[in-house]
């Protein structure tokens, strides 16, 4: 069988999967090392690019599906459900069954799941490889999905293009738990490209409203109107919002450095 597969894989240069890196490739490696002395040859992976479809699946989905399973993608993303389908959990049992009376027709289910696999990865491959080849033109209907996208593009380093899709995430509507991470990774990327005045207007509406970034856009608030704008009575009063809502050593050392100064300021102005 290694023989056959190795002959067969060898028309191919790249390998299409899902959790094929993590399961089957090493799976399958290994069995070609133990059976070298029997006449298998060397295992035909290492030539051949392996495109593993989970992990972008993974990204553009997990924040939206509560599992990223192929047939929760076929139901959730393909708008497919398998009918009269073998559960992937009875694949075992039916192919020892087959080893154990040796009729062929015991297999035909298991055919029949895996052909409905591979028609599934076709389908996917579609979507997903081409998301993260053009993600302005990905055709994602989710704001959740563009933010999966948006934090690739953000850790590959491609910034403006990360900002361009939260900012499409938000508009296309968020639930809380992910609009106000939305918003704070926002004024950040805002911050990191030098739109200055951008930034502080999406810290003063996150610093707006009860949310858990609260006490951090107001700090980031406080730190500008001390730096940049040397308004030291509004990075004091900054400050202590911030201490209201979470209180820590920094913010008080910030207190203390900011209380002194306007003493000093209004010592200055009494002289």
């Amino acid at each position: 069988m290694l023989v056959r597969l190795a002959e067969h894989l060898a028309q191919f240069d790249v390998l299409v999967t899902y959790n094929g890196k993590a399961f089957d490739q090493p799976l399958l490696e290994t069995r070609f090392r133990m059976c070298r002395g029997q006449g298998a040859p060397p295992d035909p992976f290492g030539r051949m690019e392996h495109l593993d479809l989970l992990f972008g699946a993974r990204r553009l989905w997990k924040l939206r599906l509560e599992s990223c399973r192929l047939m929760e993608l076929e139901n959730r993303i393909l708008g497919v459900e398998r009918e009269g389908d073998l559960p992937g959990e009875m694949i075992p049992y039916c192919y020892f069954e087959y080893l154990r009376t040796e009729e062929a027709f015991k297999l035909v289910p298991i055919l029949h799941h895996n052909a409905i696999d591979i028609l599934s990865l076709a389908c996917l491959t579609a979507i997903v490889p081409f998301a993260f080849r053009s993600p302005s033109t990905a055709t994602l209907r989710h704001g959740a999905d563009w933010i999966g996208l948006a934090r690739w593009l953000q850790q590959a380093g491609r910034r403006e293009e990360a900002l361009a899709l939260f900012r499409r995430a938000v508009e296309a509507g968020l639930p809380d738990n992910l609009l106000f991470r939305t918003l704070w990774d926002v004024a950040a990327l805002e911050k990191r490209l030098g739109h200055g005045e951008a930034a502080l207007a999406a810290m003063t509406e996150l610093a707006a409203t009860r949310n858990p970034y609260r006490a951090q856009a107001l700090e980031a608030l406080a730190k500008h109107y001390e730096h940049r704008e040397r308004n030291h009575a509004m990075a004091l009063e900054m400050t202590r919002a911030a201490i209201e809502i979470e209180d820590s050593p920094e913010l008080r050392r910030r207190e203390m450095r900011l209380q002194a100064r306007l003493m000093r300021q209004g010592t200055r102005l009494a002289l």
